[in-house]
């Protein structure tokens, strides 16, 4: 069972490490250089499918391994300011803020991911060692 959590942290960091990629670096690629036929990757579906993916892994993962393994609720608070900040910057009316706040709220759920995941670790080698 400590495998599944751990791999569901591996994919909800990694997942939120491409959200940040697409909300920080998309624009900024499609502007700055000839890939601008890359603009379908800049589709409100695209978001709204890794925003969902993102929060249904770092539901799962997180309270599990807040309720089951590690009592610490660290990783829950950073990930609920990541999507704070995610929904900050979708309803704000500036480009920038929305590229900036998404990209900051994904790097803190990538964050949480990456605690829960030394937190996890840390009380399983714990347990280990007894």
């Amino acid at each position: 069972m400590k495998n599944i959590f751990i791999s569901l942290d591996l994919v909800g960091f990694l997942s939120s490490l491409l959200c940040a990629i697409h909300c920080g670096g998309l624009p900024l690629l499609i502007s700055f250089t000839s890939f601008s036929g890359l603009g379908y990757l800049n589709n409100p579906w695209i978001e709204i499918t890794l925003i969902l993916f993102s929060l249904n892994i770092a539901s799962y993962a997180l309270i599990i391994g807040y309720k089951r393994c590690h009592h610490r609720p660290l990783a829950l608070i950073i990930v609920v300011i990541g999507f704070v900040f995610i929904l900050f910057g979708h309803t704000s009316s500036s480009e920038w803020f929305e590229i900036a706040f998404s990209t900051l709220g994904a790097v803190a759920i990538a964050s949480a991911h990456f605690v829960n995941w030394k937190y996890m670790r840390y009380e399983y080698l714990k347990k280990s060692t007894n």
